[in-house]
């Protein structure tokens, strides 16, 4: 009897895996404004943007709905600039690739603003239904984490 209630124990449970939700981000300050490359977990991108979780993302489905991850970028990830105006983040969509990491996937977009890097701030809210959600910022030989808790990381107060 105790084999019994042992195996249906052993049964009636169920092991999830969890891998924590992480994008990256490398920023430099250059001549012409703020220069970035941030890096998105596909997986991340699928769930967030409400594709179908029972495929695979393909390129082609990237490049399908680029105007959607687009929109979305640009109503979670800002840039202000020291007297609080909004900065104008673009991306080239032609310019996108994969990479691995970890066994993972990630589109990389290369990210380009006017704004001086070093009089701005960063305002990241991308993945707030992953509540484990961090992005990783590189920047000037330093790394920070941005997340739901700390979602602004001030450049100002890190500038040389």
């Amino acid at each position: 009897m105790k084999w019994f209630a042992v195996i249906s124990l052993c049964l009636s449970c169920s092991v999830s895996a969890h891998s924590l939700s992480t994008a990256f981000m490398q920023l430099q300050n250059t001549e012409a404004g703020l220069s970035a490359t941030l890096e998105l977990s596909i997986v991340d991108l699928q769930q967030a943007l409400n594709w179908p979780a029972d495929q695979d993302v393909r390129w082609s489905d990237i490049q399908k709905n680029k105007t959607q991850i687009i929109n979305y970028l640009q109503q979670h990830l800002h840039v202000k600039s020291k007297q609080n105006n909004s900065c104008v983040l673009e991306t080239e969509a032609n310019a996108w690739i994969a990479v691995e990491k970890n066994q993972t996937y990630y589109l990389s977009l290369p990210l380009f603003s006017t704004c001086d890097a070093q009089q701005s701030s960063l305002h990241y809210q991308l993945f707030s239904e992953l509540h484990d959600h961090k992005l990783l910022v590189s920047w000037q030989d330093k790394q920070w984490v941005v997340s739901q808790q700390s979602p602004a990381l001030n450049l100002t107060q890190m500038a040389p």
